[in-house]
């Protein structure tokens, strides 16, 4: 059969078209690639691009990422910054960033938390939670209000006011990190720092309802209305939390502040296991697949403290029983560093909030640092299911560890450390050290000890007002008093009234050069030991 002319053209044509585009490389998956940063490990059908933004705010060590009204990805720095990320050239990733308010503006401090309500925004600070409400649609907060103050606060850079979650009940929920390792804490006779908050839709009534909280960063509700919340290791909390709210129950911190609630504390319902740190977690929405992850709860790490780069992303598969309990299962999803934020964009994929270098105190070593990734669904990936880290072999024969067991005593180590997991002398616990650090980073701290100080380890000199000196280190701080641990791990109580004035030491408190004369042998079976506390690396 002979066709005509212009009918031969024209499926000619189509077929030349059909197979151009087959040919062609996909846009998207190009642009991706341009971008992919393969410093990222990603374990999961996934690839990672750090996200191009060149113009707009300055990126100050941001702390917060989410979805706020009309889909726009929202964020915010340490240094007061709240801006939209916007995608001028239509490839997919932003690019831009564009201020919607800045709360040092207004006097406040800390943008650590965020939630919105149709168009308005509520951003929790240091000293309350605030609402913003853009009534013109250019991008910009042209109004705010006070919505909640009742917040005991004062200059300690460790008070958040985190996790805001608007329940199902139409209240607000919010958790207000512990004041237990700040000296100079603000007069909290509601006992609210340490807690978790709900607050009425109006912001007029509020109640506590959890108690025994230490650093809740991140909260958020399942889809059967479950509320979660991690919690950080250390201060009475074992392990890296992941509990369920159960109201008006104690979480196990500071119970010397919460008398009446501390008979019975609730454990954690889950260990998170992915990293140290966790910092943030969301839930994904049912009907978002994201690799078959549906419902699944995704949680951030910012790692272990801030003279390394480590972080990571966790996978948490919640299983709801009969009796509503549920039981979890925990997959590694990225190492991906200081990851201090992550959310679900308006087109399923998940956004990550690195922080930067920073100092322990969140403020940036160097500006401008920080950034974000863009973890994104790839169907093409070789890289598929639920995928684990590799661990790294630790071997060690028996003789070094006991050799560094005799060095870890004859060096002075078990004056300021105990290795049994409970009990706390001048320096932290060394139990378990091995699954939170790696030899090299160990090795660090020996040798710098005074590199970076990890706040609740600080030295304090303290003058009294009858001119002696304390050195040592705040353990608790109480309304009129401070438990102090001094050199030799005597503990001192020491009234407020009784202080001329403290003074943060610059220096650890631990001796410098104390591996200094000592073999390369004699140094390997002292970490050997170290490494061995761990029952599992």
């Amino acid at each position: 059969m002979i066709l005509p002319r212009n009918i031969y053209l024209f499926i000619l044509t189509l077929i030349v078209a059909v197979t151009f585009w087959k040919c062609k490389p996909d846009q998207s998956t190009s642009t991706y690639q341009k971008y992919h940063d393969t410093t990222v490990k990603v374990y999961g059908p996934y690839i990672t691009v750090k996200l191009p933004i060149s113009k707009g705010v300055k990126l100050g060590n941001p702390i917060q990422i989410a979805l706020g009204p009309n889909e726009l990805m929202y964020a915010m720095n340490q240094t007061g910054e709240v801006y939209t990320l916007h995608d001028s050239n239509g490839d997919g990733l932003e690019d831009s960033t564009a201020l919607y308010c800045n709360v040092n503006e207004l006097g406040l401090r800390s943008p650590a938390g965020f939630t919105y309500r149709g168009d308005t925004i509520y951003i929790g600070t240091a000293q309350q939670i605030r609402a913003f409400l853009d009534f013109n649609h250019d991008g910009k907060a042209d109004t705010s209000w006070m919505f909640y103050d009742k917040i005991p606060h004062s200059e300690h850079p460790y008070e958040w006011t985190s996790g805001l979650q608007f329940g199902p009940d139409g209240w607000l929920y919010v958790a207000l990190t512990t004041d237990s390792w700040n000296a100079g804490a603000a007069p909290d006779p509601d006992g609210l720092r340490g807690s978790i908050i709900r607050i009425s839709p109006d912001g007029k009534k509020s109640e506590k309802v959890a108690s025994g909280i230490r650093s809740v960063s991140g909260m958020a509700f399942n889809s059967h209305d479950d509320l979660f919340f991690i919690d950080n290791e250390g201060g009475g909390n074992p392990t890296e939390e992941l509990n369920r709210l159960e109201l008006y129950s104690f979480y196990g911190h500071n119970k010397k502040k919460y008398p009446a609630d501390s008979g019975k504390v609730k454990k954690p319902d889950f260990s998170l296991i992915s990293e140290v740190a966790p910092s943030s977690i969301e839930f994904n929405k049912v009907n978002n697949a994201f690799g078959g992850t549906g419902g699944d709860l995704f949680v951030s790490y910012y790692g272990p403290g801030e003279r390394w780069t480590r972080g990571a992303v966790g996978r948490v598969v919640l299983t709801r029983q009969p009796d509503s309990t549920y039981q979890f299962v925990e997959y590694t999803i990225a190492d991906a560093p200081k990851i201090s934020d992550l959310a679900f964009g308006k087109d399923g994929n998940l956004y990550l909030a690195h922080h930067g270098q920073a100092d322990y105190w969140y403020n940036a070593i160097f500006k401008e640092q920080g950034g974000f990734y863009k973890l994104i669904y790839d169907s093409t990936s070789l890289a598929k299911g639920n995928y684990t880290r590799p661990k790294e072999g630790i071997m060690f024969s028996q003789n070094s560890v006991e050799m560094g067991k005799q060095l870890f005593a004859d060096t002075g180590c078990l004056g300021c450390h105990q290795v049994d997991g409970k009990t706390e002398l001048l320096g932290p616990n060394l139990k378990d050290l091995a699954k939170n650090f790696s030899r090299a980073e160990i090795l660090e701290a020996i040798e710098y000890p005074s590199k970076q100080i990890k706040p609740t380890m600080g030295g304090v000199r303290i003058t009294k007002k009858d001119g002696s000196i304390l050195l040592g280190r705040v353990i608790n701080s109480e309304k009129e008093q401070l438990e102090f641990m001094v050199v030799g791990n005597q503990v001192i109580n020491v009234k407020k009234s009784e202080i001329e004035k403290m003074v943060d030491e610059t220096k650890s408190l631990m001796f410098a050069n104390l591996l200094s004369g000592m073999t390369d042998q004699k140094r390997e079976a002292l970490l050997d030991f170290l490494m061995s506390l761990s029952e599992t690396q």
